[in-house]
């Protein structure tokens, strides 16, 4: 009889300690204070954020213990607790448009990349990149450090040359999922719209031990010509130019890297210079016709999905309005 009812207690303590300790812990988190901030100080201290700064890419501001609050808007003084603006490109505008106002104990000089507030205005002719316009910079770019080049969130070679791989450009797959197909067929009637015939130019320019880089042709914000294709580009210490036209069937351009040249997806023109090999066979008359008629079909496609969002749009103004 005792031993069951010794059994009994040590049944009861053994079920009950642990709700005690549970109980006791939560109780012990529940009241811990979230320690308070001095927002005249650095946020990189041994016991904050020590880590940051120790990738190869750092953003001045970032990295920068003392200008944090110059992003992250301090809610109530004292707290750790911060609010970040709707589109980040707010906050980048700050340092980057035409007229910033950079601390000026920061490395290095923030480069411009937004001439002016009157930049994403109605009517403006520039081309945007879609994240680009969205205000949305950290789609692209870690605001604090990266591994990569300015610090990106992925691969993008800085120069205008670069060994293709299929790594090169991750940063660009991340959105454009098939992009890597652009750059790795040789012949396409599809894939791209910079082709002459179906001899896809991008594979041309890009897959190359020696290949060129996007930005070599294409400005990553934006650009007044199609396609984002730049008025001009850096090579070496001259700035040369591209002189792009664009055509309802192709374009050409007239750079100082070769003689002006010109590209039609569904009546080529002759390459008029010495090139290398071209892999595969030029398409026949009928694919090339056949694809003109489903590249027609895309484009009715794309004009009609426009046309129901812009109504859609204006039916939601409409709505607000009343």
């Amino acid at each position: 009889m005792r031993t069951t009812k010794k059994n009994i207690q040590l049944l009861i303590i053994s079920l009950y300690l642990p709700y005690i300790f549970i109980n006791t812990s939560f109780a012990v988190q529940e009241k811990t204070p979230i320690p308070p901030i001095d927002t005249e100080a650095s946020c990189i201290t041994v016991a904050c954020h020590d880590n940051m700064g120790k990738k190869k890419y750092t953003h001045g501001v970032g990295v920068n213990g003392k200008h944090c609050i110059k992003c992250h808007k301090v809610v109530q003084k004292g707290d750790h607790s911060f609010n970040l603006p709707a589109l980040a490109v707010e906050t980048c505008s700050q340092c980057h448009s035409g007229q910033y106002i950079a601390p000026t104990d920061i490395e290095g000089t923030p480069p411009v990349i937004m001439e002016g507030a009157d930049v994403f205005e109605e009517g403006n002719e520039t081309v945007f990149h879609k994240p680009f316009v969205e205000g949305k910079c950290t789609e692209c770019h870690d605001a604090h450090e990266s591994d990569y080049y300015l610090h990106l969130k992925g691969n993008y070679p800085g120069l205008f040359y670069a060994t293709f791989s299929p790594e090169t450009y991750t940063l660009c797959y991340k959105c454009h999922k098939d992009f890597e197909n652009v750059l790795t067929e040789p012949r396409t009637l599809d894939a791209t719209g910079f082709r002459n015939g179906n001899l896809n130019l991008h594979f041309r320019h890009v897959n190359q031990k020696k290949g060129r880089t996007c930005k070599a042709c294409h400005h990553p914000h934006g650009s007044e010509n199609p396609k984002l294709i730049r008025d001009n580009f850096m090579f070496g210490a001259r700035r040369l130019a591209v002189n792009f036209k664009k055509t309802d069937t192709g374009g050409g351009c007239a750079p100082s890297c070769h003689m002006p040249l010109k590209y039609d997806r569904y009546e080529p023109t002759d390459i008029m210079m010495l090139t290398t090999a071209r892999p595969g066979r030029d398409a026949t008359d009928s694919e090339l016709r056949e694809s003109r008629q489903l590249d027609l079909k895309k484009l009715k496609e794309k004009k009609k999905k426009l046309k129901e969002e812009a109504a859609r749009k204006e039916s939601l103004e409409q709505e607000n309005k009343e």
